[in-house]
């Protein structure tokens, strides 16, 4: 049996699993994830912590040496939402809105997997994976846009920030060039 707190995993549905550990389902409102190492945990209760005031991100309700357990974010991953969805003004602007986010909450990586931004019910847009948001300092998403560019919509979404956020385009431009 494993417990976390009072609460048995071995009773829960298991909702996904990744490199740092595994996500269950406690209702219908809140989840546990469980971590591999504490320092995985460790790094996200201090994101989470620092971004409870943002409507991106999970609220956490509480937290042990190797798990948290925090708001239940249903919806879709952002990638898997766009295989059968195009990629809109509205939606390319919450995509900005969530780098904003990240940047007003203190992240120093504002980038992060297409599969950790979920699109809800509502067609919010939520981070549900925050533990490597402050791994290292890059401004350019890459992560995002490279995965925008294979399902094709790298121009469109690029142009769209050219457009709207011009300060954006140009600061995410000369940090690429200088990638190169």
């Amino acid at each position: 049996m494993k417990l976390y707190g009072d609460i048995n995993i071995n009773d829960l549905q298991l909702l996904g699993k990744g490199t740092q550990g595994k996500v269950y389902k406690i209702d219908e409102k809140t989840c546990i994830k469980v971590f591999k190492r504490k320092n995985y945990c460790e790094n996200e209760v201090f994101t989470l912590l620092i971004s409870q005031n943002d409507s991106h991100f999970p609220r956490l309700d509480s937290y042990g040496d190797n798990y948290i357990i925090r708001e239940l974010i249903n919806g879709i991953e952002l990638d898997r939402y766009l295989l059968n969805n195009s990629l809109t003004p509205i939606l390319s602007n919450k995509i900005l809105e969530l780098y904003d986010s990240m940047y007003r909450v203190g992240f120093s990586r504002l980038d992060t997997a297409l599969f950790h931004i979920f699109i809800t019910d509502n067609e919010e847009i939520k981070l549900i994976d925050t533990a490597r948001t402050m791994s290292k300092n890059v401004v350019y998403p890459p992560l995002i846009i490279n995965v925008l560019n294979d399902l094709g919509y790298k121009n469109q979404f690029l142009n769209y920030v050219k457009i709207v956020r011009p300060d954006i385009f140009k600061k995410w431009i000369n940090n690429l060039n200088k990638e190169k």
